[in-house]
């Protein structure tokens, strides 16, 4: 599986423990929109921060034909701010996407790589 990931919001939050990241956009396949994805980065400070990292959780939301909200899959892993790749596995799915837990992801520029 090998999708495009087209960012339209990055916000950053400082607290007192670190940063959140907070993403979201649009999911697309060989040009077509198929679903949308929240994804968030935490950044612990005095953890996550000396090797300029975060812990990363994806979830994209995909689309039925009346392009409601139907299948989802949830990765979750680790994202460098030094490389701007993440790695880790499908933690939780739902329907068709459900025999993917698991497997192993790789997230680098835009595309999202699932193995």
């Amino acid at each position: 599986m090998l999708y495009t990931l087209n960012s339209n919001v990055l916000t950053n939050v400082d607290d007192a423990a670190g940063r959140w990241q907070f993403e979201g956009g649009k999911v697309v396949e060989q040009g077509v929109h198929l679903a949308d994805y929240a994804c968030t980065r935490r950044v612990i400070t005095g953890g996550t921060d000396a090797l300029n990292a975060a812990m990363l959780t994806l979830t994209l939301l995909f689309r039925n034909a009346s392009g409601q909200t139907a299948d989802n899959m949830t990765l979750q892993g680790t994202h460098s701010f030094s490389t701007g790749e993440a790695l880790g596995s499908v933690s939780a799915a739902t329907g068709v996407f459900a025999s993917r837990i698991g497997h192993r992801f790789t997230w680098s520029g835009g595309d999202l790589g699932i193995l």
